[in-house]
């Protein structure tokens, strides 16, 4: 049953506070190959071209990362069945929300999104990876604050982010679903600046 459209994002609760479900989507390789197809002729490149689309999206000690309207380079089709996808898992076992249209998101070298989170978002945030070598770089997980954090775990053990963080690396065709609500980051990436071995992703919303 869906929920009415006069309730919030903030005030619908969620089932779970993160989901990872692999090997998602069976056009996973042809969105890939789109991708590099896109991005590796580099003498295709100009201002008058289509790949001028990316946006460089920064905001002070939060975000650093690329981001574009994925139909731009994945085309409407492949975005479509994408969607698709994700509406058929979201009847099936996520109580009928809708996914609002992807970003492809691009992390490269020194890029990340910092501790934050999306309440007024949806009531689920999804992350979708084509990142097809992610040994290519460190960082570039998906971060969710773990059920105790900060305050409620025991001050006396050592513990590194990752004690305080569940950290969920980008796997290849792997549908990662957390509740918007928690606190969640991407830490920053390193080691490589080549766009066909970063962090690509497909992100967006569940409403």
């Amino acid at each position: 049953m869906r929920e009415s459209a006069a309730t919030s994002p903030r005030e619908q609760s969620p089932l779970f506070r993160t989901r990872v479900i692999a090997n998602f989507w069976q056009r996973a390789d042809e969105a890939r190959d789109r991708y590099e197809r896109f991005m590796g002729d580099f003498g295709a490149h100009s201002f008058q071209s289509e790949h001028q689309c990316w946006d460089y999206w920064f905001l002070p000690e939060v975000y650093c990362y690329l981001r574009t309207d994925a139909i731009k380079v994945l085309g409407a089709d492949l975005v479509d069945d994408f969607l698709t996808r994700l509406e058929a898992l979201c009847d099936s076992a996520l109580n009928g929300v809708a996914p609002r249209s992807p970003w492809l998101s691009l992390h490269l070298d020194g890029m990340r999104h910092e501790i934050h989170n999306d309440s007024c978002n949806g009531v689920y945030g999804y992350v979708y990876s084509l990142t097809r070598n992610p040994n290519a770089f460190t960082g570039g997980q998906t971060c969710v604050a773990r059920e105790q954090v900060f305050d409620a775990l025991e001050p006396r053990q050592p513990k590194a982010w990752q004690g305080y963080f569940e950290v969920i690396p980008p796997i290849y065709d792997q549908l990662t679903l957390f509740d918007d609500r928690l606190a969640h980051m991407v830490p920053v990436v390193q080691g490589t600046m080549n766009p066909l071995e970063g962090r690509v992703c497909l992100t967006g919303h569940l409403v």
